[in-house]
């Protein structure tokens, strides 16, 4: 009898393992993405390059503050909220001119936009850091990254969010939703996505 029930356990300990790689998640247990609108404005946290022509000295590299403002030499504080760059560069040519320098010409460089990416790590071919577009999915974001490589667990793909509730992380199969069997999910800005190694 004792044969027997080490057998049954042995049985029982090869299936679970040849069958746990197949188990999925259920993905109705993560946090729908929050719409996020996306402006060609700047925005708080924005990070830019301003160059003056023949100014070495005025320009440089300056954060949007909290107020949605910045510190500029000579002038002082700039409101930039929800201006394009061709439109800060219009306003700086203007108050520069008004008494500081004659015809300036200046040119301004988003560099940085707060927020606003999305992680791909892991099993991807080119693990990195990707620009939040609206309506990104999962499955897209993965793409960006050069798609899953020959080790990466597919089922049991990890999805990192702000939710409601706080940070959480779920996990995501990704065969489920290229096979078609669940939608892809939208992303937010922040989200980290990680792609595990198969198990052997």
């Amino acid at each position: 009898m004792r044969g027997v029930a080490g057998l049954v356990g042995l049985i029982s300990l090869v299936f679970a393992v040849l069958t746990a790689g197949c188990f999925e998640p259920d993905h109705s247990l993560i946090p729908p993405a929050q719409p996020v609108e996306v402006t060609s404005g700047l925005t708080a946290g924005d990070v830019f390059e301003v160059r003056v022509f023949g100014e070495e000295d005025i320009g440089g590299t300056f954060q949007v503050q909290g107020d949605g403002t910045i510190d500029f030499p000579l002038i002082g504080r700039v409101d930039v909220t929800d201006k394009t760059q061709a439109a800060l560069a219009a306003l700086l040519e203007q108050q520069l001119g008004d008494g500081y320098l004659r015809s300036p010409h200046v040119t301004v460089i988003l560099t940085s936009r707060e927020n606003l990416e999305v992680s791909v790590l892991g099993q991807v071919s080119k693990p990195g850091t990707f620009p939040y577009a609206e309506k990104l999915t999962l499955v897209q974001a993965i793409s960006e990254a050069g798609g899953l490589n020959e080790l990466a667990h597919a089922r049991r793909v990890k999805l990192t969010r702000k939710g409601p509730t706080g940070v959480g992380t779920y996990e995501v199969s990704v065969k489920a939703i290229t096979d078609g069997r669940e939608p892809d999910l939208l992303l937010q800005p922040g989200d980290i996505i990680f792609v595990p190694l198969a198990p052997i």
